[in-house]
Order: C-alpha cells, then sequence, then structure tokens
C-alpha cells in the first residue's frame, strides 16, 4: 500500500476525467488505490461500479488505470474540501498505508503509524461533516491486531486482541480511529493476512530464494502462515461491501491456515524447487530485529468465521490450489 498522506488535511482537485454527476449508489472512492491490493480491487469494480482513486499524484498514477476510472489529487491544505466527494458516496475504502515489509528503522516506524492514523483521522473527520453520510466505510486493517506469539488455539474474530508488539499496537489504534462514526454509519474492518500473488506483494520475495535453490521454512517452521489469494482478497471486499448486513472486523484468510513449513513445502513443490532447512531464527533475529518476530518467525491460527457465516465461498481454501492458480501458468 502507498502511503498518501502526512498532514492533517486535505484538498481534492478534479482533473478532467472526473464525472460533472455522480450515482451516490453506485459511486465508489477508495484511498490508496495505487497500491497492490488497491489496483487490483479498481479493476474489479471499475466496471460495475463509478471508481475514484484519492492520490496525491494522479498525472503519476493515471498510467495505472484506464479512463473509467476517475482520480482526485490530494493535498495537505484543506479538509472540509473532501466533503462534497463523500457526500456523493455509497462506499469509501481506506487501503492507505507504507508498506511494512521493509526495514523497521525508527523513521520506517514513524510513517507506517503516521500513514495510517493521519489518513484515518481525515476520513473520520470528513465523514462526521458529511450531511449525508456514505453507507458504508471499509478500513484495511491486518492480522497484526491480535499479537503474534505461535499458538495452535484458531483465532477468530471473537478472540481477544494482542497486547504486545508495533503491528499489534498501530493495528489497533487503526481500527480505533474510526469509533467516532461506527454510530454513524456501517464500518467495516479488513483483518488481512499474507496476500498471496505470483509477481506483486510479499511472494515474490519468498519464492526468489526457491528459484535459487535455497528455499525452506522461516525458523522452526511450526509458527502458522495465513494467507490470502489476491482473487479472494478482492472478491471479499467487494461481498462486503455489498452486504449491507455486514459490519464490523472479518479476518480476510483462507479458511485453511498451514503451518511455515509446509507453506514452504507447498511453495517449493509448485516452482518445482527442493525444499531445505531453511533459515536460522537467530540470523534472521540479528538481521531485522524485533520485525523478525512479527513477521516471520511467529503465527497465528486465524479462521475467517464471520465471513463464512454470511455466505462468502473462497475460491482458493488450501494453499496447494493457490499455489497451483499462481505457478501453473509459469512452470
Amino acid at each position: 500500500m502507498d502511503m498518501f498522506l502526512s498532514g492533517t488535511s486535505i484538498i481534492v482537485y478534479f482533473y478532467s476525467t472526473q464525472p460533472k454527476t455522480t450515482n451516490r449508489m453506485k459511486h465508489v472512492v477508495i484511498v490508496g488505490g495505487t497500491g497492490f491490493i488497491g489496483r487490483h480491487l479498481v479493476n474489479s469494480l471499475k466496471n460495475d461500479w463509478q471508481v475514484t482513486v484519492l492520490s496525491r499524484n494522479p498525472e503519476k498514477n493515471k498510467a495505472l488505470f484506464d479512463s473509467s476510472v476517475h482520480l482526485a489529487k490530494l493535498d495537505a491544505q484543506n479538509q472540509e474540501m473532501l466533503v462534497p466527494l463523500l457526500e456523493q458516496t455509497y462506499a469509501v475504502i481506506n487501503l492507505a498505508g507504507e508498506n511494512v515489509g521493509s526495514r523497521w528503522t525508527k523513521a520506517k516506524k514513524e510513517a507506517i503509524r503516521n500513514s495510517r492514523l493521519d489518513t484515518d483521522h481525515l476520513i473520520v473527520h470528513a465523514v462526521l461533516m458529511c450531511k449525508q453520510k456514505p453507507a458504508v466505510v471499509i478500513q484495511g486493517s491486518g492480522m497484526g491486531v491480535y499479537g503474534f506469539e505461535t499458538t495452535d488455539k484458531a483465532i477468530t474474530e471473537k478472540s481477544p486482541l494482542g497486547t504486545k508488539g508495533f503491528l499489534t499496537e498501530v493495528g489497533i489504534a487503526h481500527e480505533e480511529a474510526l469509533k467516532p462514526i461506527e454510530d454513524l454509519t456501517r464500518v467495516v474492518y479488513l483483518r488481512t493476512g499474507l496476500v498471496l500473488h505470483g509477481t506483486e506483494g510479499s511472494l515474490p520475495q519468498m519464492a526468489a530464494t526457491f528459484k535459487m535453490f535455497l528455499g525452506g521454512p522461516m525458523g522452526s517452521g511450526r509458527q502458522w502462515t495465513s494467507w490470502i489469494h489476491i482473487k479472494d482478497e478482492v472478491r471479499a471486499i467487494r461481498f462486503l461491501m455489498e452486504n449491507e448486513k455486514a459490519s464490523g472486523p472479518f479476518n480476510l484468510t483462507a479458511p485453511h491456515p498451514v503451518r511455515n513449513s509446509d507453506f514452504s513445502a507447498a511453495l517449493g513443490k509448485a516452482m518445482h524447487r527442493p525444499v531445505w532447512l531453511g533459515t536460522p531464527a537467530a540470523f534472521l533475529r540479528l538481521v531485522m530485529k524485533d520485525m523478525a518476530d512479527e513477521l516471520l518467525l511467529e503465527g497465528l491460527n486465524i479462521i475467517p468465521e464471520r465471513l463464512l457465516e454470511e455466505g462468502f465461498r473462497f475460491e482458493f481454501g488450501y494453499i496447494e490450489e493457490a499455489f497451483r492458480d499462481l505457478y501453473s501458468k509459469r512452470s
């Protein structure tokens, strides 16, 4: 996801692609629409919905989309200018945030936190000012809210939140920021797991070691990997947006998480590569510090209980199915 805002307010400038009139019940505003998940979501929605992507640099990002997608520029000046746009909107989807996958320096942690919370506050303030509120606000969150201790216990949306960890702290604050509008409109929190795509996201970095015949599990390999195929991630977001009964937190993870050792074995098999002993935990902690535990060496057995109860059906429920789809055409 891209980091979009660092100030306390925004101005929205419309380019010529913005329609003069908007059908509110068919209009979606996406913050973070130029990021990995956002781009796939935009391409899924654009044929059925009017989509506006909020971006710091529309001119730079307009090549990402065709002419059916409208872009609006964000600038840190006057947040009241966002209100007319949101009053013409059925759904606001917030996927903005600095990517957590690179080394966590002090500055990087600040960027991860501020890119989320600053955007949250802007959206909340604008929604509070709207006379006609958006029908739903969807907040991209993450499975980090549950903490990062490895346990065999199944984690559902009813499970207690974590009490330690940088991503846990940021994730909980990210969700709590929207509490002021929960009584005013429908709010959905997307607690997303590891999103799998063959050429985007984290999976290509993992696959690179297998390509070099060096792939294997991280640490003990007993930690859980709660994952979701990009197609199911997008389908689930649309499902929750269009399901007027859905509100609150939803785990966006496949119904069959796997241990990291099994994830590695399935990836190696899909890529026709051997699986070795893997990378020692001590080495990962030496190189990556606290980031190693929170992202690589610990993991929870997260189940999408509420999503299944609402009637969502996964296209890729098992890791072998996901890797078959992602790598069969490449092999």
